[in-house]
């Protein structure tokens, strides 16, 4: 690149105000580098102008997308790695601005793809955040949790304060979402002091408004209105316009809170205009429900359904299920208001379904292990940190030995000497202790996951000891009593009259069902505890017993079960419990036939990415859409038992069965025309294709 072109480039990018005059200049750079041959001369240009639309003031994020992924092009027919990187991280914050966060996460995980297998690209940290961010988003907790201390761990390896003080704020947000606030405010108060120090006034403005957010989630008003006020002070002094939104808002939540409603209405009016403007659809929903709440304490609650149901199909659209619960609660107050307590039981039941998913035990606990994992590789590296500054320590010393015998007489050099010894072994006691206790606290938590481990025990004893119950307790008097039935209908059927006969015939009918029941419950218990297998089992050979056990069914109802095997692989599973999978998933499409077709099954495989997805496709009576993930679920039936015969627990089982070595099961379905039973087997669980030819010829 010639030497003016460089200075153009570097001048804008390193502007310290980026404002609309710049995104005008590099525009007119940009025409004499579409006439140019120099390539990174076009990388540059385009990459700079994403970045003044993205945040020089104009915030104008589509124009952004649009040069990035230009930029991203140009890097990747060069091939060049880090500025592919860095294209990646750009499109990824654009999309995460526009609300697509499923685009987001895939230009994200390429950026760790590439970071692992190419090159170190140095925003690893910060990509983890943005992946953090979205999760929360969508409220998946626990893998907002998981990328959050990923990138403080990171941040602290870095000594980036910025960085720490950036994922101290995501986390107390993760904790905000989750109602738990004082944990929230001691995570933002340690951003703010990190933030105060560097001094940076883009991320107080950050701080200072999520302190507004949670004072007054905690009841303390005054604070919340202090810190609120001055966010909305330093957004107008930044020129932020999404920051100035945000900041009306909490303070017309304040104003709510004052009942100086005339006001509130004001700022939320002003707050949403300029939301909606760039696009923010996730702070637009946040301020649809401070108007719901508004009008709520207002006593106007028909202003508040179309503004609630308005924001409710924002937050679908966005798939925000940390906004739904929410939304449905107050929905529910809105029509207990209007007198109306059937439509609001109907929102009550939505919001504790949906909020009860998204706070359960199961998620802490998973937060809770997370952290602990941190905690011990970061006592590793701060162990292992100590180590190196113990050996810098040294050499600093033998630096320091030697100016001293150059520059020092004998008798002071001995002194010295003796008084730099002292202190060294001084340190070294003092390194020695601290190693110590590392090692104890290393030692606690590995107490601490051992005892874990036997509560897992004793919990797999529980559940071996059901499942003899069940087949062996449950089941004795269950025969006694088919046993007397067979021996009254042997011996006195004759002297009962119809009535008789068919109580007769009802007690029969229920021994039988309930020893199918007990069967299927047996299973179902069985289902992942087993201990973990190691032999690769083909899946070809698990499928021609599964057919060999239907053909009878399948002579029955003159059924037809086509299996495409080319693409099959051996999985590390247990033979029984893999066959028990198809046979439930195959048996379930010859069962659930439409009386106009013969029924057809058919069973395939593929692999995508780092799995293998199986598909068992049938064309009976399908599923409607609102079933499709209550099939899944014990006990669960969408026909009598006059019409399809079952317990229920079938699907139940096959869910288990897939868990157990980390896979997922779904379904696709059309209603009347028939569903695909869809479940994805991990890479790390499946053999190469010449083992799977090996276990086939033995």
């Amino acid at each position: 690149m010639k030497p003016i072109r460089l200075v153009i480039i570097f001048l804008f990018i390193y502007s310290s105000q980026a404002t609309a005059n710049q995104v005008d200049s590099l525009l007119l750079v940009l025409e004499k580098a579409k006439v140019s041959q120099d390539v990174e001369f076009k990388y540059q240009t385009h990459f700079s102008l994403g970045e003044a639309y993205y945040s020089g003031g104009t915030e104008d994020y589509e124009q952004a997308l649009y040069h990035f992924e230009i930029a991203y092009n140009i890097a990747t027919t060069q091939k060049a790695a880090l500025q592919i990187g860095a294209s990646q991280l750009q499109i990824g914050l654009c999309h995460q601005r526009r609300n697509n966060y499923q685009k987001a996460l895939k230009y994200y995980f390429a950026y760790i793809d590439l970071s692992k297998e190419q090159i170190e690209l140095p925003e690893e940290a910060k990509v983890y955040s943005q992946i953090s961010s979205i999760y929360r988003s969508l409220g998946d907790y626990d893998q907002a949790f998981k990328y959050q201390m990923l990138a403080l761990s990171q941040h602290e390896i870095q000594n980036d304060s910025l960085g720490i003080a950036n994922s101290f704020y995501n986390l107390g947000s993760i904790f905000y979402y989750q109602d738990q606030y004082q944990s929230t405010l001691d995570y933002y108060l340690k951003a703010k002091e990190i933030i105060d120090a560097l001094k940076n006034d883009r991320f107080n403005f950050s701080c200072l408004a999520a302190l507004g957010s949670v004072y007054n989630k905690l009841g303390n008003y005054e604070m919340s209105l202090k810190y609120n006020q001055e966010s909305l002070d330093l957004a107008k002094k930044l020129k932020y316009q999404t920051g100035i939104a945000y900041a009306l808002g909490n303070i017309a939540t304040n104003l709510t809170s004052k009942e100086d409603f005339v006001k509130a209405e004001q700022f939320l009016k002003e707050s949403i205009a300029i939301k909606l403007e760039v696009e923010d659809k996730w702070g637009a929903i946040g301020t649809y429900i401070d108007f719901a709440k508004l009008y709520l304490k207002w006593n106007k609650p028909n202003h508040a359904i179309p503004i609630l149901k308005r924001s409710l199909e924002m937050a679908k659209e966005v798939d925000s299920k940390t906004r739904q619960p929410e939304i449905y609660q107050l929905l529910a107050e809105v029509y207990d208001k209007k007198q109306e307590p059937i439509v609001a039981y109907r929102y009550t039941k939505k919001y504790i379904a949906l909020k009860d998913s998204l706070l359960n035990e199961k998620t802490v606990e998973k937060m809770s292990q997370t952290k602990r994992r941190y905690e011990v590789v970061k006592h590793e590296h701060e162990i292992h940190i100590l180590k190196k500054e113990n050996e810098l320590l040294g050499k600093n010393k033998k630096i320091q030995k030697q100016q001293f015998y150059i520059f020092a007489i004998a008798s002071f050099a001995f002194l010295l000497f003796l008084w730099w010894y002292k202190n060294k072994l001084k340190l070294q006691n003092k390194v020695n202790g601290l190693l110590a206790e590392k090692y104890e606290i290393l030692n606690a938590k590995n107490e601490e996951i051992h005892i874990k481990n036997k509560q897992l025990e004793h919990s797999n004893e529980d559940l071996q000891q059901f499942a003899y119950v069940a087949s062996h307790d449950l089941k004795e008097p269950l025969r006694m009593i088919g046993a007397y039935s067979n021996l009254l209908d042997k011996r006195y059927k004759a002297v009962l009259d119809d009535s008789g006969q068919e109580f007769l015939y009802y007690i029969t009918d229920a021994v039988s069902r309930m020893g199918t029941l007990l069967d299927d419950l047996l299973d179902f218990s069985r289902a992942g505890t087993q201990v973990t297998p190691t032999k690769m089992i083909p899946v070809e050979n698990v499928l021609f017993l599964a057919e060999s056990n239907l053909r009878h069914r399948l002579e029955d109802c003159k059924g037809t079960l086509i299996i495409n095997t080319q693409d099959f692989p051996a999985i590390k599973a247990h033979q029984t419990q893999l066959l028990q999978l198809f046979q439930n998933l195959i048996s379930n499409g010859l069962k659930f036939t439409a009386k106009d077709r013969t029924p057809k099954v058919e069973v395939t495989c593929e692999r995508k990415d780092s799995q293998y997805i199986f598909s068992i496709k049938d064309n009976g009576i399908g599923i409607s859409e609102k079933d499709l993930e209550k099939v899944f679920e014990m006990f669960r039936r969408l026909h009598t038992r006059e019409e399809y015969e079952g317990t229920g627990i079938g699907l139940a089982t096959c869910k288990r069965i897939v868990s157990t070595w980390g896979g997922d099961i779904w379904v696709e379905s059309v209603e009347g025309e028939g569903s695909t039973f869809l479940f994805s087997v991990p890479l790390s669980m499946t053999a190469p294709i010449e083992q799977k030819v090996a276990l086939l010829n033995s």
